[in-house]
């Protein structure tokens, strides 16, 4: 499986590489970076995330996407669809180191992620992302998007998840204003 290489104004999005272990174990053991996703990860536990991440992409065409920024090569963080077992549709999702935060780049790597995903996946009607109502931050990358909080609740371990959604036609309709 070949992971595409994306780029944008200030970004890279490609597959996580080994040499990424380092800058991805640090973000994932930030309290508040893992807060509303599962907690932090010690070293051991954000390489085999890692690992299952690359074999999202072998299993399914599409995935995380690591995040670099343009002009220094730096690690950001992750980006971009996904759908593990049981999920309730095709999730873009993102994660960022918290010296990456209020800078916008969530939004332009998920403008570029949700346009791939759905160049990709033509049958696609709705990209979704799964947001804790805690989660402010990302409810506000959510609304840049133009995603909407449904009504859709998903139960996942010990979470109770709100849905947020935005369908292909409502995409496009604002991509081309």
């Amino acid at each position: 499986m070949t992971i595409p290489h994306l780029e944008t104004d200030r970004l890279i999005l490609r597959a996580l590489q080994e040499n990424d272990l380092d800058s991805y174990a640090a973000m994932m053991a930030d309290e508040d970076v893992a807060r509303f996703i599962g907690g932090p990860l010690n070293r051991e536990d954000s390489w085999r995330y890692m690992a299952s991440v690359m074999g999202h992409w072998h299993w399914r065409g599409f995935g995380f996407f690591a995040l670099e920024e343009k002009e220094t090569g730096t690690f950001l963080g992750r980006v971009g669809p996904w759908c593990p077992e049981g999920w309730p549709g095709i999730e873009l999702g993102w994660t960022l180191a918290r010296p990456a935060w209020g800078k916008g780049y969530a939004t332009e790597a998920a403008i570029a992620s949700i346009n791939w995903i759905f160049e990709q996946k033509p049958e696609l009607d709705r990209i979704i992302s799964v947001i804790d109502d805690g989660n402010t931050n990302s409810q506000a990358v959510a609304r840049r998007l133009g995603q909407q909080k449904t009504q859709e609740i998903f139960h996942y371990k010990e979470y109770i998840l709100p849905v947020w959604a935005i369908s292909r036609e409502e995409w496009y309709a604002r991509q081309s204003d």
